[in-house]
């Protein structure tokens, strides 16, 4: 509305002093020089403005897209769809609210001012601006509506291409022992093609679209200059108005691209609409565990109990565990072993998992990482420093603790040859260290601060010599329950016991409720 008004008062001036009955004045120079100095600020305050709004905007819907990723033990998307929501799509829903949403609401006034200006002024040139513009407007539903649809196409294609390409970077081992990378590099050229094609589908009607808004910009100019040579408006009167066009000329340009930007996001949140609802609701989940939670504190050491647990619809046999416990995870399928330290670390059922009578399913989060710790060779390593994944599960650690537990699986040493120390950042799944130092990190997360409930899955296959004699060392004093799965358990001691979890297949109504732990046990 400023870029109106001062557009609108840079016209009158401007007008006034080229009016043959009124002499120049020092003032009214003034005003058009400071009308123009204005328009000019008030465009680079409203970019500047637009940028903050769209990326606060994406800030807020990145962060519900990843927690809705990470939080939701159901989530199914691969890395690369998720990747390309996470780039392409909020990128969509960035250019819309920063460039999109900012044109609409400086534009669209911008225009209306002006246009009302012209016909105020003269009743005749604003008649012949408003034709063109009218007839791109009648226009722009037909051309929103396509521009949706190719837009669409064209996401659909680029996930697709996402997923293809993260899939064969992951199998990247495979493919070369295969001898297939020609072909795999084939098979995502045939991807890329439909990309580019749906690109440049979507190019014929984004470029028509602007086309048309600039066509209509210059249009408005044409018919100034005809209506000037047919006499029909006086010399002033038209420089004023060819000023006022040129101030126009920017926002009925930019309405092209907000056509464009508003049918790309309406494409972009047709998909991210479903995951960021979800996300509102595994917040919503946690807060009213928070807040229904008693304030009591976690028990050093616990019974644990599990009873009615289905993994992949298949109903496990229950286990009661005292402290000090060892219980060895045996089945037939390797697979069924992975999805029940799945399942058990990030159980949302209620009644199912009891650790010292507290009901893991009711817990929030920062009472379920003091209940149980995870090591697992199967599940990557984050990207952080030493001293950040390793006091993962207890923010807040001192350093002291970090060092306790680093020494008791043997890092010291290893921590001791990078003079960055625990600020040492790994990355890519634990580089530079090796596969065994990787999985020793683990070990001593999962057993930061003996949580009652330990959970080692396949873990001592990645560790070398000395590192699984440390495990065996560590184990043989911890006094919480362990649950693990090895290949060679005697690591673990002789007093282990084993638990079948193959289990039985079952319907969903065969679920049954844990029963009430006793406190001595």
């Amino acid at each position: 509305m400023v870029q109106a008004l001062l557009a609108v008062l840079m016209a009158v001036e401007v007008e006034a002093l080229l009016a043959p009955a009124r002499a120049t004045t020092t003032l009214g120079v003034v005003l058009v020089i400071v009308s123009v100095l204005g328009v000019g600020g008030a465009r680079w305050m409203e970019r500047v403005a637009a940028e903050e709004l769209g990326q606060d905007y994406v800030f807020e819907q990145r962060r519900r897209l990843v927690t809705s990723a990470i939080a939701d033990a159901d989530y199914s998307g691969s890395l690369g769809v998720t990747v390309t929501r996470a780039s392409n799509d909020l990128s969509a829903v960035r250019n819309w609210v920063a460039l999109g949403v900012a044109a609409l609401v400086t534009g669209v006034p911008l225009i209306v001012v002006v246009l009302a200006a012209l016909l105020f002024l003269d009743p005749v040139i604003g008649l012949a601006v408003t034709v063109p513009l009218a007839l791109v407007a009648a226009a722009v539903p037909v051309l929103a509506r396509i521009t949706f649809d190719r837009a669409r196409t064209l996401r659909r294609q680029r996930g697709r291409m996402s997923a293809k390409v993260a899939d064969t970077v992951l199998a990247g081992e495979s493919v070369r022992a295969s001898g297939a990378v020609s072909r795999e590099l084939r098979a995502i050229d045939r991807g890329s093609d439909k990309v580019v094609a749906a690109a440049i589908d979507r190019a014929w009607i984004t470029g028509l679209t602007r086309a048309l808004t600039a066509t209509a910009a210059s249009a408005c100019t044409v018919v100034v200059v005809l209506a000037s040579v047919l006499g029909l408006a006086e010399p002033a009167t038209v420089a004023s108005t060819l000023m006022l066009l040129g101030i126009l000329a920017g926002p009925v340009t930019d309405l092209g691209r907000v056509i464009e930007y508003r049918q790309n996001y309406l494409a972009a949140t047709r998909i991210l609409a479903p995951l960021l609802s979800r996300a509102d609701d595994l917040r919503e989940q946690e807060r009213e565990r928070e807040n229904a939670w008693p304030e009591e504190p976690v028990p050093d050491v616990a019974a644990v109990g599990v009873r009615g647990l289905v993994v992949d619809d298949r109903l496990l046999p229950d286990l009661r565990a005292r402290p000090g416990d060892r219980i060895r995870m045996v089945s037939a399928d390797p697979h069924q072993i992975r999805a029940t330290v799945a399942t058990l670390s990030s159980l949302d059922a209620e009644e199912v998992l009891s650790i010292g009578g507290l009901d893991f399913g009711r817990a929030p989060g920062k009472v379920r990482r003091e209940l149980v710790g995870v090591a697992s060779d199967s599940v990557p390593l984050e990207r952080g420093s030493v001293a950040r994944l390793t006091g993962f599960r207890a923010p807040g650690v001192s350093t002291e603790e970090l060092r306790d537990v680093l020494d008791r699986v043997g890092l010291t040493q290893t921590i001791a040859r990078d003079e960055r120390g625990l600020s040492l950042r790994l990355k890519n799944g634990g580089q530079p260290w090796s596969f065994s130092e990787v999985a020793q990190l683990k070990l001593a997360r999962g057993l930061l601060r003996e949580p009652p409930l330990v959970l080692l899955e396949g873990i001592d296959a990645a560790l070398d010599g000395a590192a699984r004699q440390r495990l065996a060392d560590v184990l043989a004093d911890y006094p919480g329950v362990a649950i693990f799965s090895s290949a060679e358990p005697g690591i673990f001691g002789e007093n282990y016991r084993e638990w079948d979890v193959d289990g039985v297949e079952v319907e969903d109504e065969a679920e049954q409720p844990l029963l009430e732990e006793d406190d001595g046990e």
